[in-house]
């Protein structure tokens, strides 16, 4: 048998963990969106912080590049 490696994104260095505190109400509501959508709660956070970083702040959005 092969042994077949996987990377994650926990061992890409393109990417790191964000973490905060929310509402338990909020926790489980997202986690059961997550669950009906068939995505991952990092591809909605993903998801959810562009959209904030849009809104709320263009020059900081991935099309707007802004400072790496």
């Amino acid at each position: 048998m092969t042994k077949v490696s996987v990377v994650t994104k926990r061992d890409d260095p393109n990417y790191s963990q964000v973490s905060g505190y929310v509402p338990k109400d909020l926790a489980r509501r997202f986690r059961i969106a997550c669950t009906s959508k068939e995505i991952s709660q990092s591809e909605a956070l993903e998801e959810a912080l562009e959209q904030w970083l849009e809104k709320d702040n263009p020059s900081l959005t991935k099309k707007g590049k802004g400072k790496e």
